[in-house]
C-alpha cells in the first residue's frame, strides 16, 4: 500500500474557531502547486481522504479538482488530536495496490508517520503546512512496518512545479 500524506495549506487565524479556519491565499496557491506537482510526476490517487476541518478540506478539494472524476471522503481519524491506532484499524479495509491521500493536520500526521515508520512516535518528522510525504507498506499499514519514500516541502514542489 502506497500512503500519501499532506498537511493542509497555510490557514488563517481570525476565525469563530478552529474547526472553520479557511486557507490563505498562499495556501490555496500552494495546494494547487500539489496537484501540479502529482500530475506533472505522474502520481495517483485510488482514494483521497480528508479531515473534516475546514482547511484540510479545502487543500482536498483543490487536489482533487486536478483528477476528473476523484472524488473525496472525510474522516475524523484525520483531525489534528485523533489516535493513530484508529487510523491504523480503518486502513486495514483497503487492498495492498491502493494509493490513498490523506490531508490531515498537525501534531497528528508527524506521529503517525514516525508511529508507521518506526513503531514509535520519537523519529522527529516536521510535516509544515502543504509538505508532502510518502510511505510504502508492506501488507496492511501496521506500527513499524512503513517506508518513507520520500517527503519535500511545499517550497521546493512549488520550484519544481
Amino acid at each position: 500500500m502506497i500512503l500519501f500524506f499532506l498537511r493542509h495549506g497555510e490557514a488563517g487565524m481570525n476565525f469563530p474557531s478552529d474547526f472553520e479556519r479557511e486557507l490563505t491565499d498562499g495556501g490555496i496557491g500552494a495546494s494547487h502547486s500539489i496537484g501540479g506537482f502529482c500530475k506533472k510526476t505522474g502520481i495517483t490517487f485510488t482514494h483521497i481522504i480528508s479531515s473534516p476541518l475546514m482547511r484540510a478540506k479545502q487543500t482536498a478539494q483543490v487536489i482533487v479538482q486536478k483528477f476528473p472524476g476523484m472524488t473525496m471522503e472525510e474522516s475524523e481519524l484525520l483531525t489534528p488530536n485523533a489516535d493513530p491506532k484508529n487510523l491504523f484499524n480503518f486502513l486495514r479495509s483497503f487492498t495492498s495496490s491502493s494509493k490513498i491521500l490523506l490531508v490531515t493536520h498537525e501534531p497528528f500526521v508527524s506521529n503517525f508517520i514516525s508511529t508507521l515508520i518506526s513503531g514509535t512516535e520519537t523519529v522527529n518528522i516536521i510535516m509544515r503546512p502543504t509538505t508532502f510525504a510518502c510511505v510504502e507498506t508492506t501488507g496492511s499499514p501496521a506500527r513499524g512496518n512503513g517506508k518513507l519514500l520520500w517527503l519535500v516541502p511545499s517550497e521546493l514542489i512549488q520550484q519544481i512545479v
